[in-house]
């Protein structure tokens, strides 16, 4: 199975993180989204994401891929 990291903050595009993350998991890959900083964060149209972790508590070397969505 592939493992892909999403880091997101605050001003990350919604549909970017949302959309990416949906088809990955349909696809039967394991995503874990990590935030910048702690806690929930707001998307660049005041979505609110709550992510399943923070990147201070990953490591980056343990990903197949790694998805940096776009924000504003």
């Amino acid at each position: 199975m592939m493992r892909v990291l999403v880091p997101i903050a605050d001003g990350s595009e919604e549909m970017e993180v949302v959309i990416t993350v949906d088809v990955l998991r349909r696809a039967g890959w394991e995503v874990v989204l990590a935030g910048v900083p702690d806690g929930p964060v707001t998307a660049l149209h005041g979505v609110r994401i709550i992510p399943d972790t923070t990147m201070d508590m990953v490591n980056a070397s343990q990903f197949d891929i790694i998805v940096i969505p776009g924000g504003g």
